[in-house]
């Protein structure tokens, strides 16, 4: 029963550009080269093993970063890395496309008109609450904005219907 609910939840995943995660392979590649060639000489899991093993997880962390929307039943859910949001349908007031975000702004971030970003650089869209707004990368702004502003739209309809067979 969880999985179908799963299926049916829908899920936007915008990943980092490719040249960005070309630029930060060759670094990590760069500092892991030089730290085994600065660890002393010795048994090979003590020393050099660590070294490799610290390096290639910080390389996969960094080489697979991306930020997650998921249209809940009652709210849109951000992941990006371990920063979470969650944004109630009701609370918003606006879903639309937002700023094209630089590459080297990658991350979670306070941008210049004090909304927060999650932001892999590139297309975005803009979510905006009654005091705030956030702004995540989305390769699909307009599907992503349009599926939210759709939610919000419908959550709306069910509470004026609600409202008016209370009223009778």
């Amino acid at each position: 029963m969880t999985a179908r609910a799963d299926e049916e939840t829908p899920r936007f995943v915008t990943f980092q550009p490719w040249r960005t995660r070309v630029a930060i392979a060759v670094v990590f590649f760069v500092l892991i080269m030089v730290a085994s060639a600065l660890v002393p000489d010795g048994p090979y899991l003590l020393t050099t093993g660590p070294v490799f093993f610290i390096g290639f997880t910080a390389y996969s962390f960094a080489l697979h970063r991306s930020v997650v929307i998921r249209l809940e039943d009652d709210a849109v859910d951000i992941r990006h890395g371990l920063h979470k949001a969650r944004i109630p349908y009701e609370d918003i007031d606006e879903a639309a496309v937002g700023p094209r975000t630089e590459w080297w702004r990658i991350g979670r971030r306070r941008l210049d008109d004090r909304a927060t970003g999650y932001l892999m650089g590139g297309p975005s869209v803009r979510i905006s609450t009654g005091s705030t707004s956030v702004v995540v990368s989305a390769a699909e702004p307009y599907r992503v904005a349009g599926a939210i502003q759709r939610k919000c739209d419908h959550l709306a309809e069910e509470r004026g219907a609600g409202t008016e067979q209370a009223g009778r």
